[in-house]
This record gives structure tokens, C-alpha cells and sequence, in this order.
């Protein structure tokens, strides 16, 4: 069991990347995939459980098939281990500029998503359960910065690549899970969402600010003699 620390950053992680605007578009889709369920207030909770539970696997799969790897290989693992303290501040300051927007970061289209994504949701609760592992894989700069410049390294170092992921992967659905529970009781959450997707931007660049500054701080705390 890793220790607090781990088990919060992980947890917080997913939050974090929930509330970017990109995530936060796909988490908007889903609840609009899943919103025809409105009428049955507890099939819709259940829907929104297994795209949970999509997104939630499909981040431990990758994590754990990466971490593992590198685990495996006793250089690659002790140097993790021993000098990923060192490298921690540049690293947090690169992810901060990424997800600020300050670095390019390109990654293939996700234009067909939505289409599948909208097949999926017709599809009983497997469909569900595939559309939030799509999701989840359809990565964007700031998620995909979060998820292998930070998760990664913490779930290496902490060697819960299961666990720690798992968290996340709860973390990134947050949204959706609030909305199928207010949805389940005849509450119209869609809007709300709308709403919150406007803040992302905002909301992304405080994000990336405190990452920089922590960054920065651990770059300059270890410099110093």
C-alpha cells in the first residue's frame, strides 16, 4: 500500500485533469452520451459507473505496462529511484509550461471520438465501460503531460503502478460521476458542466502555475548546497 502522500497526489492528479479544458470536454460528451438514461434514475447511475470504471482501467493498464517495464530493468528502476528526486523540479516545470500552453505538444486528433463515442453509449453497459476507456486513451496536451510527466514517475517511485493509477483514472471521471448522480434525481447538470468548461482555461493555467512554481522551487532548494 503506498504511503498518504501518494495515495492524495494520485487522487488529485485526476481531479486536476478532470477540470482541463480538453478532459473536461470529453467528460461533457459522456454525460451527454449518457443523459438519454435520465429517465431511469438508476440505470443512469449505473452508466456512469461503468464509463467510470472504463477510464479508471484503461489508466491502470497503461501505467502498469509502463511502469512494470521499467521496474523490470534494474538500471532504468534504480535510477528512478535514486535520482528522480533530482530531476523532479525540471520535470514539474516542462509539464507546467505544457499544460500552460507554452510548449507545443501535438498529439494525433480525436475528431472520430465523439462519433464512436456516441455508437458506444447505445450499447449497454459494456459500451459504456469501452467508451470511458476511449476516452481516457484520447489524450490531449494537458492530460497527457499530467499522466506521464507526473502520474508515471510517482507511480515508479512509489511502486503501486495498480493502485496509484487507479486513483487517477477514479480522479478524471469526477465530473461525470457528480452529473449521472444529479441526473438520477431529475437534476439538469449539463448546463453546469457548460459552465465549468469555461472556467477550464482559467482553471488550467492556475494549475499550471502552482506546477512551474513548485517546480522551481524544488530546482532551486537542490542547486543550493
Amino acid at each position: 500500500m503506498p504511503d498518504w502522500p501518494f495515495i492524495a497526489g494520485a487522487l488529485w492528479l485526476g481531479i486536476g485533469t478532470s477540470i482541463s479544458p480538453c478532459p473536461l470536454a470529453t467528460n461533457i460528451a459522456a454525460v451527454a452520451f449518457l443523459a438519454r438514461r435520465t429517465g431511469q434514475g438508476r440505470r443512469v447511475v449505473w452508466a456512469g459507473l461503468a464509463y467510470t470504471a472504463g477510464r479508471a482501467v484503461a489508466y491502470t493498464a497503461v501505467a502498469a505496462a509502463i511502469a512494470w517495464g521499467v521496474l523490470s530493468a534494474p538500471a532504468l528502476s534504480e535510477f528512478v529511484r535514486t535520482r528522480l528526486t533530482g530531476l523532479i523540479g525540471p520535470l514539474l516545470i516542462l509539464v507546467g509550461m505544457v499544460i500552460a500552453g507554452w510548449l507545443p505538444l501535438r498529439l494525433p486528433g480525436s475528431s472520430k471520438f465523439n462519433e464512436l463515442g456516441s455508437w458506444l453509449a447505445q450499447r449497454g453497459m459494456a459500451g459504456e465501460f469501452l467508451l470511458g476507456a476511449l476516452f481516457a486513451l484520447s489524450f490531449c496536451p494537458a492530460s497527457a503531460a499530467i499522466f506521464f510527466g507526473l502520474l508515471l514517475p510517482m507511480t515508479v517511485k512509489a511502486d503501486a503502478p495498480v493502485s496509484l493509477s487507479l486513483l487517477y483514472g477514479l480522479g478524471t471521471a469526477v465530473p461525470v460521476i457528480v452529473a449521472v448522480f444529479l441526473l438520477a434525481r431529475g437534476i439538469e447538470f449539463a448546463g453546469r458542466l457548460q459552465a465549468l468548461q469555461k472556467l477550464g482555461g482559467q482553471l488550467q493555467t492556475a494549475t499550471a502555475m502552482v506546477i512551474i512554481a513548485a517546480g522551481v522551487w524544488l530546482t532551486v532548494s537542490g542547486l543550493l548546497p
